[in-house]
């Protein structure tokens, strides 16, 4: 039994982180680009450079939506940023 908690465990944090940023965008009236570049951050812990290769964009635009992002949760770091998506669920 504890074999198949080890394998569940991992997939209900996806879905709990997924829900987390789904309700933090909503929250915060992110666009469809905004959620993707967060999620890929929070999710995946991509680089600026990772994101922009994975959507095909500049990292430039990437550093722009990021901004966007921050703007509109009120905030300047990347770290409050993250932990406003994980309070955005308690």
């Amino acid at each position: 039994m504890q074999h198949i908690e080890e394998n569940v465990m991992p997939i209900l944090h996806l879905i709990s982180s997924h829900s987390a940023i789904s309700q933090f965008a909503t929250l915060h009236m992110l666009t469809n680009r905004e959620t993707e570049v967060i999620s890929l951050i929070a999710l995946r812990g991509y680089s600026n450079k990772e994101i922009a290769d994975h959507c095909k964009i500049s990292e430039k635009t990437v550093k722009v939506h990021i901004d966007k992002i921050m703007d509109k949760a009120g905030t300047r770091s990347m770290r409050k940023l993250l932990a406003t998506i994980i309070c955005t669920t308690v």
